[in-house]
Protein backbone atom coordinates (compact mmCIF):
# COMPACT_ATOMS: atom_id res chain seq x y z
CA UNK A 1 0.00 0.00 0.00
CA UNK A 2 1.29 3.49 -0.85
CA UNK A 3 0.49 6.72 1.06
CA UNK A 4 -1.76 9.37 -1.12
CA UNK A 5 -3.42 12.17 0.37
CA UNK A 6 -3.86 13.47 3.76
CA UNK A 7 -6.50 15.54 5.19
CA UNK A 8 -5.51 19.20 5.35
CA UNK A 9 -7.68 22.39 6.03
CA UNK A 10 -7.01 23.51 2.26
CA UNK A 11 -8.77 19.86 0.91
CA UNK A 12 -11.67 20.15 3.43
CA UNK A 13 -12.40 23.76 2.05
CA UNK A 14 -12.16 22.27 -1.44
CA UNK A 15 -14.49 19.17 -0.14
CA UNK A 16 -17.19 21.55 1.25
CA UNK A 17 -16.97 24.10 -1.49
CA UNK A 18 -17.57 21.33 -4.02
CA UNK A 19 -21.33 20.36 -2.74
CA UNK A 20 -21.92 20.77 0.49
CA UNK A 21 -21.53 18.36 3.39
CA UNK A 22 -22.28 14.82 3.65
CA UNK A 23 -21.28 11.64 5.68
CA UNK A 24 -17.89 10.21 4.56
CA UNK A 25 -18.15 6.70 2.75
CA UNK A 26 -16.03 4.19 2.55
CA UNK A 27 -13.48 2.63 -0.33
CA UNK A 28 -12.25 -0.58 -1.11
CA UNK A 29 -9.76 -3.46 0.41
CA UNK A 30 -7.94 -6.30 -0.99
CA UNK A 31 -10.75 -9.45 -0.98
CA UNK A 32 -9.56 -12.99 -0.18
CA UNK A 33 -8.68 -15.81 -2.64
CA UNK A 34 -6.15 -12.41 -4.49
CA UNK A 35 -9.17 -10.92 -6.21
CA UNK A 36 -8.73 -7.03 -6.87
CA UNK A 37 -11.59 -5.33 -5.25
CA UNK A 38 -12.71 -2.18 -7.24
CA UNK A 39 -14.83 0.41 -5.92
CA UNK A 40 -16.51 2.63 -8.97
CA UNK A 41 -19.43 5.70 -7.86
CA UNK A 42 -21.28 6.95 -11.13
CA UNK A 43 -24.19 9.21 -11.36
CA UNK A 44 -26.03 7.33 -14.53
CA UNK A 45 -29.87 6.66 -14.34
CA UNK A 46 -32.48 6.09 -16.63
CA UNK A 47 -31.15 4.97 -20.25
CA UNK A 48 -27.92 5.87 -19.24
CA UNK A 49 -27.80 4.13 -16.24
CA UNK A 50 -28.62 0.59 -18.18
CA UNK A 51 -25.79 1.47 -20.87
CA UNK A 52 -23.37 2.10 -17.92
CA UNK A 53 -24.34 -1.34 -16.46
CA UNK A 54 -23.38 -2.65 -19.52
CA UNK A 55 -19.83 -1.00 -19.84
CA UNK A 56 -19.10 -2.19 -16.10
CA UNK A 57 -20.23 -5.73 -16.91
CA UNK A 58 -18.12 -5.85 -19.85
CA UNK A 59 -15.42 -5.25 -17.99
CA UNK A 60 -16.30 -7.62 -15.20
CA UNK A 61 -16.29 -10.15 -17.88
CA UNK A 62 -12.84 -8.98 -19.25
CA UNK A 63 -11.57 -9.31 -15.74
CA UNK A 64 -13.14 -11.71 -13.76
CA UNK A 65 -9.94 -11.75 -10.97
CA UNK A 66 -11.48 -7.91 -10.00
CA UNK A 67 -14.38 -7.38 -8.14
CA UNK A 68 -16.69 -4.49 -8.92
CA UNK A 69 -18.73 -2.97 -6.65
CA UNK A 70 -20.77 0.09 -8.59
CA UNK A 71 -22.29 2.59 -6.54
CA UNK A 72 -24.92 4.86 -8.36
CA UNK A 73 -25.59 7.94 -6.55
CA UNK A 74 -28.05 10.74 -7.31
CA UNK A 75 -26.24 13.19 -9.87
CA UNK A 76 -26.14 16.96 -9.05
CA UNK A 77 -24.96 18.21 -5.59
CA UNK A 78 -25.56 14.67 -3.46
CA UNK A 79 -23.17 13.17 -5.69
CA UNK A 80 -20.39 15.53 -6.02
CA UNK A 81 -20.55 15.92 -2.30
CA UNK A 82 -20.35 12.74 -1.33
CA UNK A 83 -17.67 12.27 -3.92
CA UNK A 84 -15.48 15.66 -2.58
CA UNK A 85 -16.05 15.15 1.02
CA UNK A 86 -14.96 11.36 0.56
CA UNK A 87 -12.11 12.24 -1.28
CA UNK A 88 -11.13 14.96 1.49
CA UNK A 89 -11.43 11.79 3.35
CA UNK A 90 -8.75 9.72 2.04
CA UNK A 91 -12.12 7.10 1.99
CA UNK A 92 -12.98 7.58 -1.83
CA UNK A 93 -13.51 4.62 -4.38
CA UNK A 94 -10.98 3.72 -6.59
CA UNK A 95 -12.66 5.46 -9.84
CA UNK A 96 -15.20 7.52 -10.13
CA UNK A 97 -17.22 9.86 -13.04
CA UNK A 98 -17.09 13.44 -13.02
CA UNK A 99 -18.09 16.06 -15.42
CA UNK A 100 -15.09 18.13 -17.27
CA UNK A 101 -17.21 21.20 -16.28
CA UNK A 102 -16.50 19.92 -12.29
CA UNK A 103 -12.82 20.03 -12.59
CA UNK A 104 -12.30 23.44 -11.20
CA UNK A 105 -13.75 22.81 -8.18
CA UNK A 106 -12.03 19.27 -7.76
CA UNK A 107 -8.66 20.66 -8.97
CA UNK A 108 -5.50 18.72 -8.29
CA UNK A 109 -6.33 18.77 -4.25
CA UNK A 110 -9.19 15.92 -4.23
CA UNK A 111 -8.03 13.99 -7.38
CA UNK A 112 -4.99 11.76 -8.20
CA UNK A 113 -3.48 12.46 -11.77
CA UNK A 114 -3.54 9.90 -14.80
CA UNK A 115 -0.46 9.14 -15.63
CA UNK A 116 0.07 9.22 -19.18
CA UNK A 117 2.34 6.20 -19.25
CA UNK A 118 0.51 3.72 -18.22
CA UNK A 119 -2.44 5.08 -20.55
CA UNK A 120 -0.09 4.36 -23.53
CA UNK A 121 1.21 0.97 -21.80
CA UNK A 122 -3.04 -0.11 -22.40
CA UNK A 123 -2.70 1.56 -25.57
CA UNK A 124 -4.36 4.93 -25.12
CA UNK A 125 -2.69 8.24 -25.93
CA UNK A 126 -3.92 11.77 -24.84
CA UNK A 127 -3.41 13.05 -28.57
CA UNK A 128 -6.53 10.45 -29.57
CA UNK A 129 -8.77 13.08 -27.81
CA UNK A 130 -10.53 16.20 -29.53
CA UNK A 131 -7.98 19.10 -28.56
CA UNK A 132 -10.66 21.08 -26.45
CA UNK A 133 -11.59 18.37 -24.91
CA UNK A 134 -7.98 17.40 -23.45
CA UNK A 135 -7.17 21.11 -22.60
CA UNK A 136 -9.98 21.24 -20.29
CA UNK A 137 -9.44 17.83 -18.66
CA UNK A 138 -5.88 18.99 -18.10
CA UNK A 139 -4.56 21.28 -14.85
CA UNK A 140 -1.17 22.67 -15.25
CA UNK A 141 0.21 20.32 -17.40
CA UNK A 142 -1.77 17.46 -15.93
CA UNK A 143 -4.57 15.23 -17.00
CA UNK A 144 -7.13 15.19 -14.00
CA UNK A 145 -9.94 13.39 -15.91
CA UNK A 146 -10.39 10.54 -18.87
CA UNK A 147 -12.82 11.78 -20.97
CA UNK A 148 -15.82 9.03 -21.70
CA UNK A 149 -17.34 10.85 -23.76
CA UNK A 150 -18.54 14.92 -25.29
CA UNK A 151 -22.80 15.49 -24.68
CA UNK A 152 -23.29 19.13 -26.78
CA UNK A 153 -26.62 20.70 -27.25
CA UNK A 154 -27.94 19.44 -30.44
CA UNK A 155 -30.30 20.61 -32.97
CA UNK A 156 -33.33 17.75 -33.54
CA UNK A 157 -35.96 18.68 -36.29
CA UNK A 158 -38.79 16.46 -37.90
CA UNK A 159 -38.12 15.82 -41.03
CA UNK A 160 -41.55 15.51 -42.11
CA UNK A 161 -42.76 19.04 -40.67
CA UNK A 162 -39.55 20.34 -41.99
CA UNK A 163 -40.46 19.39 -45.69
CA UNK A 164 -43.74 20.08 -45.64
CA UNK A 165 -42.27 24.18 -44.24
CA UNK A 166 -39.70 24.00 -47.57
CA UNK A 167 -36.58 23.64 -44.99
CA UNK A 168 -35.34 20.62 -46.67
CA UNK A 169 -32.03 20.47 -48.93
CA UNK A 170 -32.50 18.14 -51.61
CA UNK A 171 -30.68 15.28 -49.88
CA UNK A 172 -33.14 15.49 -47.44
CA UNK A 173 -30.84 17.14 -44.79
CA UNK A 174 -31.99 20.14 -43.05
CA UNK A 175 -30.84 23.37 -45.65
CA UNK A 176 -28.14 25.12 -43.71
CA UNK A 177 -28.90 27.78 -41.21
CA UNK A 178 -26.45 30.47 -41.55
CA UNK A 179 -27.65 33.50 -38.92
CA UNK A 180 -29.86 34.29 -36.28
CA UNK A 181 -32.35 35.57 -39.07
CA UNK A 182 -32.90 32.63 -40.74
CA UNK A 183 -33.38 30.28 -37.14
CA UNK A 184 -36.25 32.90 -36.69
CA UNK A 185 -37.75 32.32 -39.64
CA UNK A 186 -37.35 28.31 -40.01
CA UNK A 187 -39.16 28.40 -36.46
CA UNK A 188 -42.12 30.56 -38.10
CA UNK A 189 -42.10 28.42 -41.24
CA UNK A 190 -42.44 24.96 -39.11
CA UNK A 191 -45.14 26.77 -36.74
CA UNK A 192 -47.19 27.13 -39.81
CA UNK A 193 -47.16 23.62 -40.01
CA UNK A 194 -47.63 22.64 -36.69
CA UNK A 195 -50.06 25.07 -35.76
CA UNK A 196 -48.71 25.41 -32.26
CA UNK A 197 -44.74 26.63 -32.25
CA UNK A 198 -41.97 26.03 -34.58
CA UNK A 199 -38.98 25.10 -32.33
CA UNK A 200 -39.07 23.42 -28.63
CA UNK A 201 -35.95 24.32 -25.99
CA UNK A 202 -36.18 25.00 -22.15
CA UNK A 203 -36.78 28.50 -22.04
CA UNK A 204 -38.20 28.04 -18.40
CA UNK A 205 -35.61 25.55 -17.31
CA UNK A 206 -32.19 26.48 -16.37
CA UNK A 207 -30.34 23.87 -18.35
CA UNK A 208 -32.09 24.67 -21.41
CA UNK A 209 -31.93 28.18 -21.21
CA UNK A 210 -28.18 28.17 -20.36
CA UNK A 211 -27.11 25.68 -23.40
CA UNK A 212 -28.86 28.09 -25.78
CA UNK A 213 -27.04 31.14 -23.83
CA UNK A 214 -23.68 30.00 -23.37
CA UNK A 215 -23.84 28.73 -27.03
CA UNK A 216 -24.56 31.97 -28.76
CA UNK A 217 -22.41 34.22 -26.32
CA UNK A 218 -19.89 32.45 -27.72
CA UNK A 219 -20.58 32.39 -30.74
CA UNK A 220 -20.80 36.38 -30.44
CA UNK A 221 -17.19 36.44 -29.28
CA UNK A 222 -18.59 36.76 -25.57
CA UNK A 223 -15.46 36.25 -23.04
CA UNK A 224 -16.84 35.70 -19.03
CA UNK A 225 -13.72 35.61 -16.52
CA UNK A 226 -14.29 34.96 -12.81
CA UNK A 227 -11.51 35.80 -11.36
CA UNK A 228 -11.20 35.12 -7.36
CA UNK A 229 -12.16 38.38 -5.57
CA UNK A 230 -13.88 39.31 -8.83
CA UNK A 231 -14.89 41.40 -10.14
CA UNK A 232 -17.14 39.53 -12.92
CA UNK A 233 -14.96 40.50 -16.65
CA UNK A 234 -18.11 39.91 -18.86
CA UNK A 235 -18.78 41.20 -22.42
CA UNK A 236 -22.02 42.84 -21.38
CA UNK A 237 -22.55 43.63 -24.77
CA UNK A 238 -22.48 40.06 -26.06
CA UNK A 239 -24.88 39.06 -23.01
CA UNK A 240 -27.28 41.43 -24.21
CA UNK A 241 -27.12 40.16 -27.47
CA UNK A 242 -27.36 36.31 -26.76
CA UNK A 243 -30.03 37.24 -24.23
CA UNK A 244 -32.08 39.56 -27.20
CA UNK A 245 -31.83 36.06 -29.32
CA UNK A 246 -33.53 34.45 -26.49
CA UNK A 247 -36.54 36.30 -26.10
CA UNK A 248 -37.20 36.60 -29.89
CA UNK A 249 -37.02 33.05 -30.00
CA UNK A 250 -39.30 32.78 -27.46
CA UNK A 251 -42.12 34.84 -28.46
CA UNK A 252 -44.76 32.42 -28.05
CA UNK A 253 -45.04 31.65 -31.87
CA UNK A 254 -41.01 30.50 -32.55
CA UNK A 255 -41.03 28.96 -29.37
CA UNK A 256 -42.57 28.80 -26.26
CA UNK A 257 -41.63 31.20 -23.01
CA UNK A 258 -42.85 28.56 -20.51
CA UNK A 259 -41.66 24.76 -21.39
CA UNK A 260 -39.03 23.35 -19.21
CA UNK A 261 -37.04 20.96 -21.17
CA UNK A 262 -39.01 18.16 -20.34
CA UNK A 263 -41.87 19.40 -21.76
CA UNK A 264 -39.90 20.85 -24.92
CA UNK A 265 -39.09 17.19 -25.43
CA UNK A 266 -42.52 16.19 -24.28
CA UNK A 267 -43.59 19.37 -27.57
CA UNK A 268 -41.29 17.44 -30.34
CA UNK A 269 -41.99 13.98 -29.70
CA UNK A 270 -45.93 14.64 -30.19
CA UNK A 271 -45.02 16.71 -33.56
CA UNK A 272 -46.31 19.85 -31.62
CA UNK A 273 -43.28 21.77 -33.04
CA UNK A 274 -40.83 20.64 -35.81
CA UNK A 275 -37.78 21.42 -34.27
CA UNK A 276 -35.65 20.62 -30.64
CA UNK A 277 -33.39 21.95 -29.07
CA UNK A 278 -31.38 19.94 -26.49
CA UNK A 279 -29.33 17.54 -25.21
CA UNK A 280 -27.91 14.61 -27.10
CA UNK A 281 -29.33 12.15 -24.62
CA UNK A 282 -33.16 12.87 -25.62
CA UNK A 283 -32.32 10.77 -28.49
CA UNK A 284 -33.95 8.13 -26.74
CA UNK A 285 -37.68 10.11 -26.14
CA UNK A 286 -37.50 10.73 -30.03
CA UNK A 287 -36.66 7.19 -31.07
CA UNK A 288 -39.18 6.15 -28.60
CA UNK A 289 -42.22 8.23 -29.97
CA UNK A 290 -40.82 6.74 -33.47
CA UNK A 291 -41.66 10.21 -35.04
CA UNK A 292 -39.76 10.88 -38.46
CA UNK A 293 -36.67 13.08 -37.47
CA UNK A 294 -32.79 13.94 -37.79
CA UNK A 295 -30.40 15.33 -35.20
CA UNK A 296 -27.43 18.07 -36.56
CA UNK A 297 -25.03 20.54 -34.55
CA UNK A 298 -26.30 23.39 -33.26
CA UNK A 299 -25.59 26.08 -36.21
CA UNK A 300 -23.90 29.27 -36.24
CA UNK A 301 -26.48 31.44 -35.33
CA UNK A 302 -23.42 34.41 -34.56
CA UNK A 303 -19.99 34.22 -36.39
CA UNK A 304 -18.83 31.78 -38.88
CA UNK A 305 -18.04 28.71 -36.42
CA UNK A 306 -20.90 26.73 -34.97
CA UNK A 307 -19.76 26.95 -31.03
CA UNK A 308 -21.91 25.18 -28.50
CA UNK A 309 -21.82 24.61 -25.32
CA UNK A 310 -20.89 21.01 -23.78
CA UNK A 311 -19.49 18.92 -21.24
CA UNK A 312 -17.94 15.65 -20.77
CA UNK A 313 -18.23 12.66 -18.79
CA UNK A 314 -14.92 11.69 -17.54
CA UNK A 315 -13.61 8.94 -15.05
CA UNK A 316 -11.33 10.58 -11.94
CA UNK A 317 -9.23 8.97 -9.64
CA UNK A 318 -10.41 9.77 -6.59
CA UNK A 319 -7.68 10.94 -3.22
CA UNK A 320 -7.42 8.37 -1.31
CA UNK A 321 -5.14 8.26 2.11
CA UNK A 322 -3.33 4.94 0.78
CA UNK A 323 -3.58 3.52 -2.26
CA UNK A 324 -3.35 -0.24 -3.13
CA UNK A 325 -1.04 -0.26 -6.09
CA UNK A 326 -3.42 -3.54 -7.83
CA UNK A 327 -6.39 -1.58 -7.60
CA UNK A 328 -5.16 1.35 -9.24
CA UNK A 329 -4.00 -0.71 -12.08
CA UNK A 330 -7.50 -2.47 -12.13
CA UNK A 331 -8.67 1.35 -12.00
CA UNK A 332 -7.07 2.25 -15.42
CA UNK A 333 -7.45 -1.43 -16.89
CA UNK A 334 -11.95 -0.72 -16.27
CA UNK A 335 -11.41 2.76 -17.39
CA UNK A 336 -9.81 2.05 -20.48
CA UNK A 337 -11.99 -0.63 -21.31
CA UNK A 338 -14.81 1.40 -20.97
CA UNK A 339 -13.57 3.92 -23.41
CA UNK A 340 -12.69 1.23 -25.84
CA UNK A 341 -16.27 -0.21 -25.69
CA UNK A 342 -18.08 3.07 -25.70
CA UNK A 343 -19.36 2.54 -28.88
CA UNK A 344 -23.44 1.17 -27.26
CA UNK A 345 -22.62 4.23 -24.64
CA UNK A 346 -22.93 6.37 -28.07
CA UNK A 347 -25.37 5.07 -29.97
CA UNK A 348 -27.64 4.54 -27.11
CA UNK A 349 -27.15 7.77 -25.22
CA UNK A 350 -26.17 10.09 -28.17
CA UNK A 351 -23.10 10.82 -26.99
CA UNK A 352 -20.12 11.65 -29.15
CA UNK A 353 -17.19 8.95 -28.31
CA UNK A 354 -14.59 10.95 -26.96
CA UNK A 355 -11.66 8.23 -28.05
CA UNK A 356 -10.85 8.57 -31.65
CA UNK A 357 -10.80 5.03 -32.18
CA UNK A 358 -14.48 4.71 -31.55
CA UNK A 359 -15.76 8.38 -32.91
CA UNK A 360 -13.76 7.69 -36.22
CA UNK A 361 -14.52 3.89 -36.58
CA UNK A 362 -16.68 2.55 -39.77
CA UNK A 363 -19.56 1.39 -36.90
CA UNK A 364 -19.92 4.64 -35.24
CA UNK A 365 -20.19 6.62 -38.27
CA UNK A 366 -22.73 4.48 -39.26
CA UNK A 367 -25.11 5.17 -36.35
CA UNK A 368 -27.44 7.65 -37.72
CA UNK A 369 -28.34 10.49 -36.93
CA UNK A 370 -25.75 10.53 -33.72
CA UNK A 371 -23.30 11.26 -35.87
CA UNK A 372 -24.34 14.05 -38.09
CA UNK A 373 -22.96 16.27 -35.07
CA UNK A 374 -19.18 14.85 -34.27
CA UNK A 375 -18.15 17.95 -35.65
CA UNK A 376 -19.16 19.41 -32.72
CA UNK A 377 -16.26 17.66 -30.54
CA UNK A 378 -13.94 20.52 -31.99
CA UNK A 379 -15.90 23.03 -31.39
CA UNK A 380 -17.37 22.86 -27.67
CA UNK A 381 -17.82 25.65 -25.73
CA UNK A 382 -17.66 24.42 -21.54
CA UNK A 383 -19.00 26.72 -18.75
CA UNK A 384 -16.35 29.66 -17.68
CA UNK A 385 -14.10 28.10 -14.89
CA UNK A 386 -15.30 29.35 -11.37
CA UNK A 387 -15.67 27.03 -8.09
CA UNK A 388 -19.47 27.80 -8.74
CA UNK A 389 -19.63 26.64 -12.30
CA UNK A 390 -20.21 23.59 -14.16
CA UNK A 391 -22.89 20.73 -14.81
CA UNK A 392 -24.91 21.17 -12.44
CA UNK A 393 -23.58 24.25 -10.47
CA UNK A 394 -24.82 27.53 -8.72
CA UNK A 395 -24.33 29.09 -11.61
CA UNK A 396 -26.10 27.54 -14.20
CA UNK A 397 -28.85 28.08 -11.48
CA UNK A 398 -28.68 31.56 -11.03
CA UNK A 399 -27.74 32.28 -14.89
CA UNK A 400 -31.20 30.67 -15.45
CA UNK A 401 -33.03 32.94 -13.30
CA UNK A 402 -31.94 36.01 -15.29
CA UNK A 403 -32.71 34.12 -18.51
CA UNK A 404 -36.00 33.37 -17.81
CA UNK A 405 -36.96 36.53 -16.56
CA UNK A 406 -35.74 37.83 -20.05
CA UNK A 407 -37.58 34.98 -21.84
CA UNK A 408 -40.61 36.01 -20.01
CA UNK A 409 -40.44 39.36 -20.78
CA UNK A 410 -39.75 40.14 -16.95
CA UNK A 411 -36.91 42.15 -17.59
CA UNK A 412 -35.00 43.11 -20.86
CA UNK A 413 -32.14 41.72 -22.51
CA UNK A 414 -30.19 44.69 -20.87
CA UNK A 415 -31.79 44.60 -17.21
CA UNK A 416 -31.12 40.67 -17.57
CA UNK A 417 -27.54 41.45 -18.33
CA UNK A 418 -27.11 43.53 -15.31
CA UNK A 419 -29.11 41.06 -13.50
CA UNK A 420 -26.62 37.93 -14.03
CA UNK A 421 -23.25 40.37 -14.09
CA UNK A 422 -24.53 41.97 -10.72
CA UNK A 423 -24.92 38.68 -8.94
CA UNK A 424 -21.54 37.13 -10.59
CA UNK A 425 -19.84 40.29 -8.77
CA UNK A 426 -21.39 39.63 -5.52
CA UNK A 427 -21.09 35.64 -5.56
CA UNK A 428 -16.62 36.60 -6.85
CA UNK A 429 -16.84 39.04 -3.70
CA UNK A 430 -17.53 36.30 -1.36
CA UNK A 431 -14.10 35.04 -2.24
CA UNK A 432 -13.01 31.24 -3.35
CA UNK A 433 -13.01 29.02 -0.15
CA UNK A 434 -10.79 26.76 -1.76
Amino acid sequence: MTTSHRLSRRTFLRATAAAGGAALLSSCARGPGGAVDLAYWNFFTGSDGELMVGLVDRFRSEAPNVRVTDTTLMWGPPYYTKLAMACAGGRAPDLGTLHASRLPTFGTDLLDEWDVDELAARGVSMDEFPEPVRKRVTIDGRVMALPLDTHPMVLYYNTDICEKAGLLAPDGTLAPITSADQMLEAGRRAAEVTGSTGIAFGSADNLGGWMVFWSVFRQLGGQMRLPDGGPAEVDRDAVVQAMSFLRDMADGTVASPTLDGQAASAAFASRQTGFLIHGPWEVTTARTAEIPFSMTQFPAVYGDTPYVRADSHSFVLPAQARVDPAARSAAYDMAVSMLRNSLDWASGGGHIPALSAVAESPEYLAQKPISNYRGAAQVVQYDPEAYFSGSGSTLMSRAGQSIQGVTSRALTPEQGADDLIGWLDSQLKLGSPL
